[in-house]
């Protein structure tokens, strides 16, 4: 694992070694966009609009799951660094128990709940017919979901890229087709979406579970000691990805009241086809951002600092030379992205059309955000990150949000993320110079 983390890359070599981490989570992002082909061609636009306003509640889940996959991550990485196994193999274990344990009993809550939390997030009486069942089984397999996205992340703590990969692309694999299975063969509509998502996560769990079983691992489930202490110093330092999922679902759910309030129904399943397509677009800067983490984190423990610099350098050169490729993938390809969910004589299509070539400036500047965040998240500085992410993904959409759709309409709901992203972007480019003395990359 040394040679691993501390070697010399050129810029090929560093492309190399994220490219595991950026395909999975490309991947992860091409089967939840499926779901979303399926549920809108053979289920229906008021359907696809259902999964949009149950996702404030799948937003907490995953915030549950990257807070202590990243903060617990940078933890176990830095303690690797110091080759201290025994600890990064305890944290792991009770940074796996601990939010498996939350997501059961967030999940019981929910499933009680889960009319009352539909309408309450926004859902109408054409979508909760909708909201109800794919939310319930969402809210059943919350504990699963959690368990393999941090799985996930503690498999790229321990060097193994390539096997975190292949969880994503097996379950992803499942997941559509079971897919095809669920909702076009056997008709179970938007429940056979939720069902064949869960079945999908499972096996990827137990592929995971296995994993740490087997001799590839270094790092060990082991017995722990439950220390709040540690705990806290997880989940302030993930407290950035928290916040960015939870300011996700709340933004969300603001962007569908404002959908609702311009276009209807109809721009609510507008709104969900650009958020997918951002997110599918978008998953290169998340991947990216998982796969240098375990980098910065190894060596900021291990003090080989030429190697960050060495990280820092071809990060800032990979994230210029994909903001512009992606946003010109985004102009070219608009019409065939929106094209997948809806026909172009819908007038959902014409609706998101546009939405996505406004969304798509946030395009140029969003992987630098993305990428400050995990940076100071990687050296455990989960306040800062904090900061950032907050800024970024709720106090600039806010601002954005009070102002631009008087002045433009529905236009001005497309522009509020990146006139969000843009300001995030003079506070990254502040605090990175800022900070940059005292860690050394």
């Amino acid at each position: 694992m040394e040679t691993t983390f501390s070697k010399k890359f050129n810029f090929f070599q560093f492309l190399k070694f994220v490219l595991p981490a950026i395909a999975s989570m490309v991947f992860l992002s091409l089967y939840t966009i499926i779901d979303g082909i399926f549920v809108s061609n053979l289920v229906g636009a008021d359907a696809l609009a259902s999964i949009n306003i149950i996702l404030p509640l799948t937003s907490f889940i995953w915030g549950i799951s990257i807070m202590f996959g990243t903060g617990g991550g940078a933890i176990i990485s830095k303690f690797l660094g110091e080759e201290n196994l025994k600890e990064a193999s305890e944290s792991m274990s009770l940074f796996t128990f601990f939010p498996v344990l939350l997501g059961v009993i967030f999940g019981a809550l929910s499933f009680i709940f889960i009319e009352d939390l539909s309408y309450s997030l926004g859902a109408t009486n054409n979508l909760i017919s909708y909201c109800i069942p794919y939310g319930s089984i969402i809210c059943i397999f919350t504990p699963i979901f959690i368990f393999k996205t941090i799985l996930e992340f503690y498999i790229r703590s321990d060097g193994n890229f390539s096997f975190s990969l292949f969880l994503s692309i097996i379950g992803g694999v499942i997941n559509i087709i079971l897919d095809y299975v669920f909702i076009k063969i056997l008709g179970f509509g938007i429940s056979g979406a939720a069902l064949a998502t869960g079945l999908g996560v499972l096996f990827s769990t137990l592929c995971g579970i296995g994993y740490f079983l087997s001799k590839k691992s270094t790092l060990k489930f082991k017995k722990f000691k439950f220390d709040f202490k540690r705990l806290y110093e997880a989940m302030l330092n993930g407290s950035s990805q928290m916040v960015t999922e939870l300011s996700t679902g709340i933004t969300t759910f603001l962007f569908n009241l404002l959908a609702l309030k311009y276009a209807g129904e109809t721009g609510v399943a507008a709104l969900t086809i650009v958020l997918y397509a951002q997110f599918f677009l978008v998953s290169t800067y998340l991947g990216f951002a998982t796969g240098i983490s375990p980098l910065f984190s190894y060596n900021f423990g291990a003090q080989n600092y030429p190697k960050l610099k060495e990280t820092f350098k071809h990060s800032i050169k990979f994230l210029a030379l994909s903001s512009v490729l992606i946003f010109i993938l985004s102009i070219v390809f608009s019409k065939n992205l929106i094209g997948i969910f809806v026909s172009s004589d819908n007038e959902v299509f014409s609706i998101a059309l546009t939405g996505l070539l406004i969304f798509s400036l946030s395009f140029l500047v969003m992987g630098f955000n993305v990428f400050a965040s995990g940076l100071f998240t990687s050296f455990g500085s989960g306040i800062i990150s904090s900061i950032i992410s907050f800024s970024r993904a709720f106090a600039f959409i806010l601002i954005g949000a009070a102002f631009l759709p008087n002045l433009f309409d529905l236009n001005g709901v497309w522009l509020i993320v990146p006139f969000a992203e843009i300001l995030t972007l003079a506070l990254s480019f502040y605090l990175i110079k800022k900070y940059k003395p005292k860690y050394n990359y």
